[in-house]
């Protein structure tokens, strides 16, 4: 949890940096200030390293900016006075202060009032990995808390710390704000997860206690909220059944809506969005029946009908939105085109952000991640793939942007690469697209390349414009990197998704390499130089690359990729059932095993491994139960046999993804070394990465 960075420097990288005056008319913008000259490629180090700035928010009336900073051997909070220029860290917490074998950290920060912040805190074990060896002395201080913090003096009252109730037991998460209650000054809505099940409790910021407002309950998994915070929808799942229940008349739950898991994918499906001012009305993001793609609906909680959409995108699907505090209209939506495009209702809002959209080049993302009561003051978080995720401080009537710092400070010293949209069409004529990034020291118009095919999970899933750490640490060692979003993938509506059903190695494996080889006739990439790398979905591409197309590419690596779609299908069905939503989604995907063997058989690598030229590098979690380490251990199995000699890397106790630092960095370095081997060093590259024992 620690950096190197001294005060001083942990002081500059909160100082409000770049200050600029953006006096731009509605839609124009000005260039964004020269970078300095990069002085390095990106190392892991950089781009896995501590945060030193952890989180911003900024006060309901625009006046004050709180920030997490963090230091060599502890985090503070920091709150910066925009009308005075006054600095002040009013809380400071030591990785050391929670005992022995523990590490205690700020999580986040947010303001109640103008004079009151709430901080989330939490303890881990210092060796996370082992949760379970924790004495029990020390198990009572794990998970996160929230403390009220005074802005003036930074008294701080821990929420919920001295309550006695059956809710509490094992609830290890006691940092959850559900609602901060903006018409009353002194109370927040926090949500529990505990041994009993979910609870809510209406709890005083002045003295932590709390009152009960929801029992615990094992089956409920959330509820929706009202204008002033109080719960009107509750959600339960139980018996593979999703249950809504709507308070009626006599303040008693009853239940208004049903839906089996099992028909979650072909039935209504929504998810709340915020409260509206009009009764048992609520706005949703839904693709109700005969709707190609989401979008944003006043839901009738009576008649449940969801009625026209307010919004609508003709082409993306709605991401999100955000509702007005009075519930009385959508502030914002937002959808992801290359990057993602936060369209406002308010067209003076609007013509702000889309000027600051051009101010970062249309190639960043920018976040509301906070905003003052009266919307004209923003805390932006940006990212992009020039762009190292920073947080932004911006005001409307002044039109000014000021930086409040880089999340890691290191980022600011690297060279960044840059990406541009790659459009082609497929060999059967239909319209693609994906995003090509370049190292940062190959120049615009470069060729012969050295390329990495980087196809997306999912596969409902989809490639965008933004800060992704592997693409830039294969950037950083000079590789090309191309993101196909190929059909099957998500977020240009449901059609275009389910135009990847049954073409697993078939239509959804030729986008990726007619995109390739689009790439080739233009003469950017080296043909004799690609590589293809791919993580679930994206693993089982990868292998599918190397074994139905082994022209195209000099090697391959999958990680935790599917190699046998017959055994992955037969798991699903002994997992999840055969009447389950899951197994009927892998059957309408992959392929029916009653009808379509041959097929299934056809575009397995592991079943095809004959064909395959380029060396394999196989990397999985042991522990993964959405694709089971034994997808891994058969396609080495078989190339075993075949005598292609291959690795596999087990991740001792990793799932799917979300893995412990440590070992993600373990596994781009060994990528590092495969590709330096099998692939050549990268553009400009000289340094070859060290010299790695290959795992047992």
């Amino acid at each position: 949890m620690s950096t190197k960075n001294h005060v001083a420097r942990h002081c500059a990288a909160f100082a409000l940096l770049c200050f600029s005056a953006l006096v731009f008319a509605q839609d124009a913008a000005p260039a964004p200030d020269t970078p300095a000259k990069p002085l390095r490629p990106a190392t892991l180090n950089d781009l896995y390293g501590d945060e030193t700035l952890v989180d911003t928010c900024i006060s309901p009336s625009g006046r004050y900016v709180g920030a997490i900073v963090r230091r060599a051997k502890d985090d503070v909070l920091v709150v910066f006075d925009l009308t005075t220029g006054e600095r002040k860290v009013i809380q400071r917490v030591g990785f050391d202060e929670a005992g022995k074998a523990l590490i205690l950290y700020m999580v986040s920060v947010q303001w109640k009032t103008d004079d009151k912040l709430l901080l989330r805190l939490r303890v881990r074990p210092e060796d996370a990995l082992n949760f379970y060896t924790v004495s029990s002395a020390r198990i009572g201080k794990l998970g996160d808390r929230l403390f009220a913090v005074e802005r003036s003096n930074g008294k701080a009252v821990a929420l919920l710390g001295d309550n006695r109730n059956a809710a509490l037991e094992g609830a290890f998460n006691l940092g959850e704000v559900r609602s901060l209650l903006l018409k009353d000054p002194q109370h927040i809505l926090m949500e529990l997860d505990g041994f009993n099940g979910r609870s809510l409790f209406k709890v005083n910021i002045e003295t932590g206690r709390g009152e009960q407002v929801e029992r615990p309950s094992e089956s409920v998994v959330g509820w929706w909220l009202d204008l002033d915070g109080l719960p009107v929808v509750r959600m339960t799942v139980t018996s593979r059944t999703v249950r809504l229940y709507r308070k009626d008349e006599e303040n008693k739950w009853r239940e208004f809506y049903r839906m089996r898991l099992r028909d979650a994918r072909e039935g209504v499906e929504y998810e709340a969005v915020g409260p509206s001012d009009q009764p048992d009305k609520y706005f949703v993001r839904a693709q109700p029946p005969g709707r190609d793609r989401l979008g944003i609906y006043l839901y009738d909680l009576k008649k449940e009908e969801f009625g026209e959409p307010l919004i609508e995108h003709p082409v993306y699907d709605i991401h999100s939105a955000r509702i007005s505090r009075d519930g009385t209209r959508v502030l914002h939506y937002c959808y992801l085109a290359h990057v993602r495009v936060c369209e406002f209702t308010d067209p003076k809002i609007g013509a702000h952000m889309r000027g600051l959209r051009k101010y970062f080049q249309e190639t960043a993302n920018l976040y509301v991640h906070d905003s003052s009561d009266d919307g004209t003051n923003f805390v932006l978080y940006v990212e992009g793939p020039h762009d190292p995720p920073a947080y932004f401080y911006y005001q409307t009537e002044k039109r000014d942007i000021q930086q409040l710092g880089t999340e890691r400070k290191s980022l600011e010293e690297v060279a960044r690469p840059r990406a541009s949209v790659l459009k082609y069409k497929s060999r059967d004529g239909k319209d693609l697209f994906g995003y090509l990034t370049l190292p940062a020291n190959a120049p615009e118009d470069a060729t012969k390349l050295p390329l990495i095919v980087h196809p997306h999970g999912g596969p409902e899933s989809r490639d965008h414009l933004t800060y992704d750490r592997w693409v830039q640490f294969f950037a950083a060692r000079g590789y090309a990197v191309f993101q196909p979003n190929f059909r099957g993938s998500a977020g240009f509506g449901r059609a275009f998704a389910e135009s990847g059903y049954g073409e697993w190695g078939g239509k959804m494996q030729d986008d990726i390499s007619d995109g390739v080889k689009a790439l080739m006739e233009k003469g950017t990439i080296d043909a004799s130089r690609v590589c293809i790398i791919g993580i679930s979905y994206g693993g089982y591409a990868a292998l599918a690359g190397a074994s139905l197309t082994p022209e195209l590419y000099k090697c391959a690596v999958s990680v935790a990729g599917i190699s046998d779609l017959d055994d992955m299908i037969t798991w699903s069905r002994r997992t999840y059932g055969s009447d389950s939503p899951i197994y009927d989604y892998v059957r309408k995907s992959m392929g029916d095993p009653d009808k379509d063997t041959a097929r299934i058989r056809a575009t397995s690598p592991a079943q095809q491994v004959s064909r395959i030229k380029a060396p394999i590098l196989l990397v999985h979690g042991t522990d993964d139960y959405v694709v089971p380490i034994a997808q891994s251990r058969i396609m080495k199995k078989a190339l075993d046999k075949a005598g292609m000699k291959t690795e596999l890397i087990e991740l001792e106790k990793e799932g799917h993804w979300s893995w412990e630092i440590h070992n993600e960095t373990r596994v781009l370095s060994a990528i590092d070394e495969f590709l330096w081997k099998h692939l050549g060093p990268g553009h400009g590259a000289v340094t070859p990465p060290p010299i790695r024992t290959a795992a047992k």
